[in-house]
């Protein structure tokens, strides 16, 4: 499916990209939960892709939160992956298609869109000096970055399991995937892939 332009905007430069900014809230606002855990969109940096020929546009929204902002059972274990005292980066993430999309190969697409995706994470993480984002994604997305994006998550609280129906999560942005079938769990250690609900 080819590459995807990914921007960063900084929340010094969102007033300079409001359509690409603006559509990426629209999606994050509709989701009551999300809403309320990023509404200080703001001081938040976004990495986004707009595509309006191939009817594309997706990306994630990061926002440096504390420790309170964090899911509970997330936020007791941050502490193995960063200072307790200090901020986290918060991630959500989302990829809207146009039907016209859905023609060419869908699993090849989204497979493409995760895994580049997910190179911009390791990008920002590397930038900011963390290794480990807390994520918070609606059940879809969760899906396709697990599944087809191969994304690598240390802790986990899936959807069922989570009191507002969010997958919430550690991502480890350390590491880049290697260009092979195996999964992001069959390469991570044992230690905690799992928070029990």
């Amino acid at each position: 499916m080819g590459d995807f332009m990914f921007k960063l905007i900084e929340p010094k430069d969102q007033r300079f990209n409001k359509v690409l900014v603006n559509s990426f809230l629209e999606i994050v606002k509709a989701n009551q939960v999300l809403s309320r855990s990023f509404q200080d969109h703001k001081n938040a940096t976004l990495i986004v892709t707009n595509d309006a020929t191939r009817g594309i546009c997706g990306g994630a929204l990061l926002l440096k939160q504390g420790p309170v902002a964090l899911y509970k059972k997330i936020g007791k274990k941050m502490n193995t992956f960063a200072p307790p005292q200090g901020e986290t980066w918060s991630c959500t993430v989302y990829l809207h298609m146009e039907k016209r999309a859905f023609a060419a190969d869908f699993e090849s697409f989204c497979k493409s869109f995760y895994h580049q995706l997910y190179e911009k994470l390791v990008e920002f993480g590397a930038n900011k000096g963390t290794g480990y984002l807390c994520m918070m994604l609606e059940p879809g997305e969760y899906l396709c970055t697990e599944v087809m994006g191969l994304w690598p998550y240390v802790l986990e609280v899936r959807p069922q399991e989570s009191l507002d129906g969010l997958f919430h999560g550690v991502l480890s942005v350390s590491m880049r995937q290697p260009n092979t079938q195996k999964s992001a769990w069959e390469r991570l250690p044992s230690q905690g892939k799992k928070l029990a609900a």
